[in-house]
């Protein structure tokens, strides 16, 4: 049918964004100091996604990194921003934080003896629950007297002490009786 004169106008597919059937999430990390470096988990991704992080801003945040944040020290629950971009998705936004509590540490004064008379031992304390080798300050003092009986060691130091919340237990000193060095003679 010749009636018709045809032209072919070209036309335009566009492909827009699309949103991903499962959402972008961020879990937080809350849990005690282990000296381990920990963050935060992120789920909902799709193939193609960017993720990046900043800890200040939100979705108007200027500081997005690739690198996902950790700690290892204790932390009171630092905010962590998350987007997700793709070119063929929407970008999706989500936050969690990490939280890192101290550590309980005990120091726990060693109970001691000595002999009435002679100099006091030197006193000394258990400290357990701290990891690395890492140092608690404390000091050590004893309750006055030299009589035979017992008296009380107290550790004291900070409550807080950087990755550690620390705890004092009291130990004993124990005063003998000596044995004089003249024996009781009778007349």
């Amino acid at each position: 049918t010749n009636n018709y004169y045809v032209s072919r106008q070209p036309g335009t597919l566009t492909i827009t964004q699309a949103t991903p059937e499962e959402e972008l999430a961020a879990t937080s990390y809350n849990d005690v100091y282990d000296a381990q470096a920990h963050g935060i988990s992120v789920s909902g991704t799709v193939t193609g996604d960017v993720v990046y992080y900043s800890f200040v801003g939100g979705e108007e945040a200027t500081d997005w990194t690739t690198t996902a944040p950790t700690r290892t020290d204790v932390q009171t629950e630092e905010k962590v921003y998350v987007k997700a971009e793709n070119p063929n998705y929407v970008t999706r936004y989500a936050e969690a934080s990490i939280t890192i509590t101290p550590k309980a540490v005990t120091v726990k004064a060693d109970d001691k003896s000595k002999v009435y008379g002679e100099n006091d031992p030197t006193l000394t304390a258990t400290v357990t629950g701290t990891l690395n080798e890492d140092p608690i300050a404390y000091t050590l003092s004893r309750e006055s007297g030299e009589e035979v009986g017992t008296y009380t060691i107290t550790p004291s130091g900070e409550a807080t002490q950087g990755n550690y919340s620390v705890t004092y237990e009291t130990g004993t000193l124990t005063i003998t009786q000596a044995t004089p060095e003249e024996e009781l003679a009778a007349t």
